[in-house]
């Protein structure tokens, strides 16, 4: 078995635990995660391993000042399952509202308290039909176009939470087999991102190369090779609208 085909069934654990994920294209070698799930969202303190994750790679894009969350809607759910909706961080001491922006992000703050309580960010609303995702911008960054910085920093942020839900034995032995703790930096790791709205086509522009990413079937997510070397973090990605 191939050393990228070995890494996705090892980790189908976290896609299984702490993601959402698409079917995989067949015979395809690459490790796919589309948003991340639990009961209550999220435990407070995997979300805090996020934004560690963030500050650790701060250099990927050290124009974002800070990753929001954003709040998004499994196929599941409902047209309006948005509407009204809030978050929280929930404890047996902790209460703090996590303000929702039009986007429908939030910024998750720190504290101390909802740390050691080991609170949890909780819904008014029905968790199944939500999901989250790591929202990273470097300013300056065209419209309709995003930065491959940024979505390599998203992904660290994703899989730092992500991995609180995989035992310590199978983290080594991921760990062991691509020869690092950065798995969004193994060479075959790509991720599918998802778009505001339908795509037409999305392209990675760097320099004079231009390469066609892969649509997702849902026809709203494109597949980012985010361990590739051969591509600078200022990398813009091209995103046309249907």
């Amino acid at each position: 078995m191939k050393k990228s085909k070995l890494l996705l069934v090892l980790l189908l654990p976290l896609l299984a635990a702490a993601a959402e994920k698409d079917e995989p294209e067949e015979q395809s070698p690459v490790v796919v995660i589309n948003g991340t799930r639990s009961p209550d969202l999220q435990p407070y303190r995997y979300m805090l391993s996020g934004l560690d994750a963030f500050e650790d790679n701060h250099e990927l894009a050290p124009d974002a000042q800070q990753v929001w969350f954003r709040l998004t809607l499994k196929a599941k759910a409902p047209a309006d399952a948005m509407d009204g909706v809030t978050l929280r961080v929930s404890g047996k001491q902790s209460d703090i509202a996590l303000p929702l922006d039009a986007g429908h992000r939030f910024v998750l703050p720190r504290d101390e308290t909802a740390e050691d309580e080991n609170a949890d960010i909780v819904l008014n609303k029905k968790k199944s039909y939500f999901s989250f995702w790591p929202d990273v911008h470097s300013a300056g960054v065209p419209a309709g176009m995003r930065r491959l910085g940024d979505i390599r920093l998203e992904c660290r942020v994703l899989v730092a939470i992500g991995k609180n839900y995989i035992p310590f034995m199978l983290r080594a032995t991921i760990n062991t087999l691509t020869l690092t703790t950065d798995w969004c930096g193994f060479k075959d790791f790509k991720l599918s991102v998802r778009a505001e709205a339908p795509l037409a086509r999305a392209t990675l522009l760097d320099g004079e190369t231009r390469v066609p990413l892969t649509i997702g079937k849902d026809g709203k997510s494109y597949s980012v090779p985010v361990g590739s070397k051969q591509y600078g973090n200022d990398a813009l990605i091209e995103l046309e609208l249907m």
